[in-house]
């Protein structure tokens, strides 16, 4: 992205489409939070309805963190907590696989996610 003094910023993904989507400049300290709580997601839209992404702040992040059980101890994070780089960097492909092969399915994301695949019964 171009600045002012002629240099480039980096800008993740999500923030550059968020903010030419919506045609709104994010100020520097504002987050952009998932409601899929999917880190890689790119669902924006300018319906806040349908959008994956919302702004935020870092207090409001940390709040969904541990309400949606992605604090350390929570179910999401275990699965992460120490892998390797080259071993989370496999995790990561094998999540945009899933959305390149299925678009968006919230059960083989939650496979992605979790490790349990969506056809293991259940217990109830």
């Amino acid at each position: 992205m171009p600045q002012p003094g002629g240099g480039q910023r980096a800008m993740r993904p999500q923030r550059w489409l968020y903010e030419h989507l919506t045609g709104t400049a994010l100020h520097p300290s504002t987050l952009l939070l998932h409601a899929c709580d999917v880190p890689l997601c790119v669902h924006v839209d300018v319906d806040q309805a349908v959008s994956h992404l919302a702004p935020g702040t870092h207090r409001g992040n940390m709040l969904e963190r541990v309400q949606r059980g992605r604090h350390r101890n929570g179910a999401t994070a275990i699965r992460m907590a120490g892998l390797k780089r080259s071993e989370r960097v496999a995790l990561s492909r094998e999540l945009r696989a899933a959305f390149r092969d299925h678009g968006w399915d919230a059960a083989a994301i939650r496979a992605c996610r979790t490790g349990i695949a969506s056809d293991t019964p259940t217990l109830w």
